[in-house]
């Protein structure tokens, strides 16, 4: 049972200093009322104190391969904090998109768009300002919430994470699926390879070849330059998908299906979840910043930005000109409506959206692990730090988290039962309740303190989050019972 705080958000508490030495007596006061103690921040798994955060980013490649890489794309740099976390958001809510302008118009749909990139932009910045409250002791959604709001918080945090991020594991599956059986249907193929469990089968050797291996690094900058190849893919695909509509969606220099600029309903409220779900990179950010030299917040927060700022372009060419293209028939994954084997722009597209697939895979399976080791390290001590379990028990566990995803995407019928649920539910919590509660009760936080804007910024995204759980959930239940 949680802990109700009794204390009002703007007490003040002062940072502990960056070697992590001592807590003050405020940060001592927070941690009482919210029901942890200075050793239960101190020894929280996955938190790291400020001396192993900056032993984690020094990186030295081990040949020369590798030293020729990490200068194309460095270690804990802005071009890899950049690819990884527009790994993240830029996945397979690309090919949701397309459906979401169907679903909530086009202006709805760009409105929606631009203030999710600046609320996720945003959020990020105040969780890390929260973070540097307590001297990168608290370093992690979980952490934070132990330290913070009290004990059993934490275990509410680590499930939405997990649950977003294996989600997010099992669109993949799904959206692989979609991608072989666009590619196989075609009566020269064998029968078999073009039933269900044909490409199930199908499905189950990509998995076993390419996103289970991808999935046992520890660390994500091990993936940054798989992250760079997936993010590639994903923005040609998306040329693609502005070539196509171009030469097929328009008719004497007009649209052939005559799009919808706003729409109500329930649709529109499902499709509103879709996008939380597609722009959420929160995720993965106290990754990203491990392995980052001096993880200031204003650093993190730029580099999101980039990232964002691209993943919005991206995501609004998609979503509009893949309407533009079919129109009112568009309701699901834009995947199942290309004639694959017809088109070569679209067949190579399609490869690359397979490398995509796999990347996110992983990259979405270390934060959904990370849960995991969390719950577990209050009780062995080993899972207290990445570094500290054994690289067999960490592909034991991973192994058993992917084939988890892997049966429940063989099995779910439709990517957006995945996109409507987890998005609103999830990242509701994730991407804006966790980041305004942190940053309030970690201290010095009130309107004298942080200014008017601030303080009505932080109460927007506050709300904005209980509305996306609240409806958002209810819309994509009763959408799927009737």
């Amino acid at each position: 049972m949680m802990t109700q705080r009794t204390r009002c958000p703007d007490t003040q508490m002062d940072r502990v200093s960056e070697d992590g030495t001592s807590f003050s007596d405020d940060a001592m006061v927070v941690d009482k009322v919210g029901g942890a103690h200075v050793k239960d921040v101190a020894d929280s798994p996955i938190t790291p104190d400020a001396d192993e955060l900056v032993r984690a980013t020094q990186y030295r490649p081990r040949n020369w391969f590798t030293t020729l890489l990490n200068k194309a794309v460095p270690h804990g740099g802005t071009l890899s904090n950049a690819y990884n976390l527009g790994a993240v958001t830029l996945g397979s809510g690309v090919i949701a998109l397309p459906s979401t302008f169907q679903a909530t118009g086009v202006v709805t749909s760009v409105i929606v768009l631009i203030a999710i990139t600046m609320s996720t932009v945003y959020s990020v910045y105040i969780m890390m300002q929260a973070a540097d409250k307590t001297g990168r002791r608290l370093y992690s959604y979980e952490a934070l919430a132990r330290g913070l709001l009290g004990r059993g918080w934490d275990y509410l945090a680590a499930f939405h994470l997990w649950m977003f991020c294996f989600g997010s594991c099992v669109s993949y599956v799904i959206s692989t699926g979609d991608l072989l059986s666009r590619a196989t249907d075609d009566p020269s193929v064998n029968s078999f390879v073009r039933t269900a469990w044909g490409n199930r089968v199908l499905v189950i050797l990509i998995w076993s070849c390419v996103m289970l291996p991808l999935s046992i690094p520890k660390e994500i900058n091990s993936l940054r330059y798989f992250s760079v190849v997936g993010v590639t893919c994903m923005m040609n695909f998306v040329a693609v998908i502005v070539i196509h509509s171009a030469m097929n969606g328009f008719e004497n220099g007009r649209p052939a299906h005559q799009p919808h600029m706003f729409k109500t309903g329930n649709n529109a409220i499902v499709g509103f979840s879709s996008i939380l779900f597609a722009f959420l990179a929160q995720t993965n950010v106290f990754e990203v910043a491990r392995e980052t030299p001096n993880p200031t917040p204003g650093r993190i927060s730029k580099d999101l930005a980039i990232s964002q700022v691209v993943c919005c372009a991206l995501y609004v060419l998609a979503g509009l000109f893949g309407y533009l293209d079919f129109g009112e028939q568009i309701t699901d994954s834009i995947l199942l409506h290309y004639n694959v084997r017809r088109d070569v722009l679209v067949a190579i597209a399609y490869v690359g959206i397979g490398v995509k697939m796999c990347v996110g895979f992983a990259i979405c399976m270390q934060p959904s692990r990370d849960a995991v080791y969390y719950c577990l390290g209050w009780h062995f001590p080993m899972f207290k730090d990445i570094r500290t379990v054994p690289f067999w028990l960490n592909a034991v566990i991973c192994t058993g988290l992917s084939v988890f995803a892997l049966v429940l995407g063989l099995f779910i019928p439709n990517v957006k039962v995945v996109f409507g649920l987890v998005g609103s539910f999830c990242g509701g919590f994730l991407g804006f309740i966790y980041p305004a509660l942190y940053v309030m009760y970690a201290g010095n936080w009130g309107l004298r303190q942080v200014g008017w804007l601030h303080y009505v910024s932080t109460y927007l995204l506050l709300i904005a989050g209980v509305v996306a759980v609240v409806f958002g959930t209810v819309a994509s239940i009763y959408g799927e019972v009737h």
